[in-house]
């Protein structure tokens, strides 16, 4: 059996270590943990590892005017392995503006799926490199946060950073109906 060589490295940011993981197609995952790192990737294929930051300067600088609160979208070639559902509202996922949201019934209306709202969900909480792919910008369709893998807390903090929410503290989407700044705009 031939193993696929994964890259991998830490990368240090102004909100602590985020190791990411990429092949030769481009970056695979991200994770906050080296250990949750490979453990994900090794759910998706049989990988040698081979330690290599200088594959993610790109990614770096990235995070870096990402959490400068910079509206970046980060172009760097992606290898996406989940299943073509999945992959689709991955893509959808990536194509959000900086500062805007959508909910989990709209994305399943832009992938043709109208009625998948639930498994858009689903495929949302399986997203593989947050926040490349900006799955902090779906709430739910009636203006609520809705939830996030990476706890509610960070979820806040992302979104305000992105000017939509006032402040990370406390819960600041309490009163604000966060559908104003839904968008279907792509950037």
């Amino acid at each position: 059996m031939t193993l696929e060589k994964v890259y991998y490295a830490r990368i240090e940011t102004s909100e602590g270590s985020t190791w990411a993981a990429a092949t030769e197609k481009g970056l695979l995952r991200t994770e906050p943990e080296k250990e949750a790192l490979f453990e994900e990737v090794g759910r998706k294929l049989e990988a040698e590892f081979v330690e290599d930051p200088s594959r993610f300067e790109e990614l770096r600088e990235w995070f870096d005017a990402f959490y400068r609160g910079e509206p970046v979208r980060y172009d760097g070639p992606l290898d996406l392995r989940g299943t073509e559902f999945q992959k689709k509202v991955w893509e959808a996922i990536h194509d959000i503006s900086h500062g805007s949201l959508t909910s989990y019934g709209r994305i399943a209306d832009d992938i043709g799926r109208p009625r998948a709202a639930r498994a858009v969900g689903n495929a949302v909480g399986a997203n593989p490199m947050g926040p490349v792919i900006p799955c902090h910008r779906v709430v739910w369709s009636n203006g609520g946060i809705g939830g996030f893998g990476g706890g509610l807390e960070r979820k806040r903090m992302l979104l305000a950073l992105e000017g939509v929410l006032p402040t990370a503290e406390g819960t600041p989407e309490k009163g604000i109906d966060l559908r104003r700044f839904f968008s279907r705009a792509k950037k």
